[in-house]
């Protein structure tokens, strides 16, 4: 398999870690090169969850998720907008 591959199956891998979480990632990009994950766009407090989670906080717990992942080296998320709930 070649890296390109791998990055593929890891970046897949990952997007399904993240979908456990209570927040709206559908506007969230995962991109996977040598194993190291970079997430941009935005990520959305769930709707109705308004003041009840904390976007940053789960952000976070999202980023730990990811790192745990077979494969991946390191996540950098300095690129995604965290909206909290209005």
């Amino acid at each position: 398999m070649s890296q390109k591959d791998d990055d593929r199956a890891i970046a897949k891998t990952a997007r399904g870690a993240m979908a456990r979480s209570s927040l709206d990632i559908s506007e969230l990009n995962i991109v996977c090169v040598g194993g190291f994950i970079d997430l941009q766009g935005k990520v959305r407090a769930p709707r109705g969850g308004a003041g009840t989670v904390s976007v940053k906080r789960e952000f976070e717990q999202i980023k730990v998720l990811v790192r745990s992942v077979r494969g991946v080296k390191d996540v950098r998320g300095d690129r995604v907008i965290l909206i909290e709930a209005s």
